[in-house]
């Protein structure tokens, strides 16, 4: 049965908010952390590669990697009618080898937690390090609740609208369904979507995993490939976590040891 996420066109609307000021935050990491300067990003679990083709707008060299042959196509589809070089390939986000290197990747809008296992992230981490040029980051943009505090599970709405098709958008984290011993949880996409089609409700569900920063960091000093910069909220230097309903995301940045 599809889902929302088999709808690469409901999918952009849905998250297609100002995502120049994100990218504008990206480059700025990018000179300040990386030891290259080079104009090649991987865009991981891309989506439909809403990021991927503003840094093609940018003159980047763009790769994007995602599970879905619906939103590989879709980001072809998209990329030539906008006349942007952007590729993407379908590709799971553990154990991928690309050609060629990266000057920097990003993966977005909560992708990382669908690793599971520490044994997920570390092979995941090996195979960004063989993609990335000496010196590259890896910029990695999550939900992740702060060490120590209760946690506050997101249930947002949003509305968004293109050429006259609505999609009214929910995400819920359903807390109950946490497992300490595993650390993870059950959470759904909803689309009600309205226009010239017929309505529908799509429907999304996944076990993702509830990553603290501590944890993260461990994962990263036992694996050895990259070395935690910086931590941002928000896309936003001066941010201390205040949250709104369409930034909700903690920014974590790496840099390849070798």
């Amino acid at each position: 049965m599809k889902d929302a996420y088999s709808y690469p066109e409901y999918c952009d609307i849905a998250y297609d908010w100002g995502r120049a000021g994100e990218c504008d935050f990206i480059e700025t990491c990018a000179a300040k952390f990386s030891s290259g300067k080079g104009r090649r990003i991987l865009d991981i679990a891309c989506g439909t590669g809403i990021h991927l083709r503003e840094f093609a707008r940018r003159g980047y060299e763009t790769c994007g990697i995602d599970s879905s042959p619906e939103m590989a196509e879709y980001v072809k589809k998209r990329s030539a009618a906008e006349e942007l070089a952007a590729d993407c390939r379908v590709s799971d986000m553990k154990g991928f080898i690309l050609p060629g290197k990266y000057s920097f990747a990003i993966c977005m809008l909560d992708s990382f937690r669908y690793m599971l296992t520490d044994e997920d992230i570390s092979i995941h981490l090996g195979a960004v390090s063989e993609s990335l040029d000496k010196g590259g980051i890896y910029f990695i943009d999550l939900w992740m609740p702060v060490a120590g505090s209760p946690v506050e599970w997101e249930d947002v709405s949003w509305t968004q609208e293109r050429g006259g098709t609505t999609v009214k958008a929910r995400y819920v984290q359903h807390g109950k369904t946490f497992d300490p011993a595993v650390r993870t949880f059950e959470d759904e996409l909803i689309f009600k979507v309205s226009g010239p089609r017929e309505p529908r409700t799509l429907i999304s569900r996944a076990i993702t995993r509830l990553l603290e920063q501590d944890e993260f960091y461990g994962i990263v000093e036992r694996q050895g490939s990259f070395e935690p910069v910086r931590r941002f909220y928000n896309f936003d230097f001066g941010s201390k976590g205040a949250y709104n309903i369409k930034q909700i995301r903690t920014n974590l940045i790496l840099k390849k040891r070798r």
